[in-house]
């Protein structure tokens, strides 16, 4: 049987804190949702379960002040993180948001109101497995940030 996309969503957290383990990182769930610790640094775990990241509303995510993301991909078992810090992954989202909006006029075709954008492998390839982040001291420890 096939893990459900719900049940690869859940796994997501314990997938990014067994991937810092494995690569020698101190890492623990943070927590009932959403975040973890690595290094003793916070970071918010993403999980594309069909290929691409879905962020609901990208003013929200914009306006929040994560200082690190794991962005894991657990698509049809694929094990790939990108490891993307908080200002980098918000300018990208919004710069492609705005360029995807300008393309269509404006107003979002299916529906005006909709927040919607994506985030896509492609979007972040940089930051592939880049949990040399996590060893930068110049990143706030755990509680330091408001998210």
């Amino acid at each position: 049987m096939l893990p459900s996309n719900q049940q690869k969503h859940q796994a997501g957290r314990p997938v990014a804190v067994a991937e810092a383990l494995l690569r020698g990182y101190s890492a623990s769930l943070h927590r009932a949702r959403t975040f973890v610790r690595v290094n003793e640094r916070k970071a918010a775990v993403q999980v594309a379960a069909q290929g691409d990241w879905i962020i609901a509303d990208i003013d929200r995510m914009t306006a929040m002040s994560v200082h690190v993301y794991v962005l894991a991909n657990v698509t049809e078992g694929r094990r790939d993180f990108y490891v993307v810090p908080g200002d980098d992954l918000r300018a990208g989202g919004r710069k492609r948001h705005d360029e995807f909006m300008a393309s269509v006029g404006g107003v979002r075709p299916r529906n005006a109101e909709s927040r919607h954008t994506a985030i896509y492998p492609k979007d972040v390839d940089e930051w592939r497995d880049r949990w040399s982040l996590f060893a930068d001291a110049t990143q706030p420890a755990v509680g330091d940030a408001h998210s």
